[in-house]
């Protein structure tokens, strides 16, 4: 009886091993699965980690060509570059796909980002057993060029002698940083008794101040690199179509012009002068304001070009007589653009002068890249003002504002940031 009993235990242990080899040939490929992800989904995981990396330095790479100005096709190769100095190597070892402006996402119309997306195909080892053997990776990254204005005077000549120039009793009040690119000795020249008073002072080179000793205040930082054109990705108007006017001329009465293309510029030396919004071509002959003349524009760029003789290049010339109430636009391609000058533009004596009554009103950028301006205004009524010239000099107790908080209008300066 008890070698019976035995036996059936015995035969009872042998069905249990039995149904435990069976449960586990059952169960091991769900078990080999649950390992497979693990060990597979940390190395994907890494892989993701790595390629967002990539994503990351690929879309700053190409939002920071855009800053520059850089072309379609030399925006897409600073991503590809950046995107494999980081490891993924387009068609390669990787796809690294540039979408300008992106293909999804709120900023999925806005020329002004770019999108960088990388793609790799991951090799699998434990899921081969489920016929998994490799898996897709992929990492998004947006980059742009976001509104930003560290400063708001700006002298970007390398090595002009008195690249900003401060004359006689005058005072540039500017309330921002005020930056130098010259790397010459004297690159800042404050001479009789002038006074620089901002935020910040900042030149490549050198600075001489024959003034009080504090007479730059605070004093400046010598040696600072050169600081790149932050308005060079602006794409100029088109100049085409027929002329809204040809050698336009006021001289007195009140007067609304319209946007478009004014051959041989404007020039208004009277009478009160009301500019519609939009963007003013001025083709060879600039904008000449003088006498008691009044003028008004709200939302307005002006373009100072030339498509004729090269002889007929025009400047920006604004009286101290003139009351003028100009701002740029709140919105648009051109948003807060107010003044600027072609890049081809010659640089020539004078340049532009720009100056107005106490009460004036300048709300902008002024963009002169190649050529010289002389800023005399002595407002302060406008929230913010800034001044991207060549060379600058300034005459007179002018005031440079940066309240930009209190204006509806956004400066069009921008920095290559990281956004999604």
């Amino acid at each position: 009886m008890k070698n019976k009993q035995l036996s059936s235990l015995g035969g009872l242990a042998r069905n249990r091993s039995g149904q435990t080899i069976v449960v586990t040939a059952v169960l091991l490929p769900a078990l080999l699965a649950v390992t497979g992800l693990v060990v597979d989904g940390g190395l994907v995981y890494q892989v993701k980690r790595r390629m967002q990396t990539a994503a990351d330095a690929g879309a700053i790479g190409a939002a920071q060509e855009m800053w520059r100005g850089g072309s379609g096709t030399v925006v897409v190769s600073a991503a590809r570059s950046d995107a494999a100095l980081n490891g993924f190597v387009h068609d390669s070892n990787a796809t690294v796909e540039v979408n300008r402006p992106p293909l999804a996402g709120p900023r999925s119309t806005d020329g002004r980002f770019v999108e960088v997306i990388v793609r790799r195909s991951v090799p699998t080892t434990f899921l081969r057993v489920i016929n998994r053997n490799s898996t897709e990776v992929a990492a998004r990254a947006v980059a742009g060029l976001i509104n930003s204005a560290d400063g708001c005077v700006m002298s970007l000549d390398p090595s002009e002698r008195g690249a900003l120039t401060v004359q006689g009793t005058s005072a540039l009040w500017a309330d921002c940083a005020v930056y130098v690119n010259s790397n010459d000795s004297r690159a800042i020249n404050v001479n009789g008794g002038g006074c620089i008073y901002a935020g910040d002072v900042a030149v490549r080179g050198g600075w001489v101040s024959n003034g009080s000793a504090n007479c730059i205040n605070p004093p400046p930082s010598p040696e600072m690199p050169r600081a790149l054109d932050p308005l060079a990705y602006l794409i100029p108007p088109l100049v085409t179509g027929l002329a809204v006017g040809v050698n336009t001329k006021i001289t007195e009465g009140a007067v609304t012009l319209n946007p478009g293309r004014y051959v041989g510029g404007i020039e208004i030396s009277g009478g009160t002068v009301t500019f519609s919004p939009g963007t003013y071509i001025l083709d060879g002959g600039g904008l000449k304001i003088t006498g008691n003349a009044v003028v008004v524009g709200n939302g307005v760029t002006f373009y100072n070009t030339n498509t004729g003789p090269i002889g007929l290049w025009g400047d920006f010339d604004i009286a101290g007589t003139v009351q003028a109430d100009l701002r740029a636009p709140d919105s648009g391609p051109y948003e807060g653009m107010l003044f600027w000058n072609d890049s081809n533009a010659p640089n020539r004596e004078p340049g532009s002068v720009i100056a107005g009554t106490s009460d004036s009103r300048l709300e902008g950028a002024l963009y002169f890249p190649t050529t010289h301006v002389t800023w005399a205004g002595t407002s302060s009524t406008a929230n913010w003002n800034m001044i991207i010239a060549a060379t600058v000099t300034i005459t007179g107790n002018a005031v440079v504002s940066s309240d930009y908080n209190n204006s509806t209008i956004l400066p069009p300066t921008r920095k290559a940031m990281l956004i999604e």
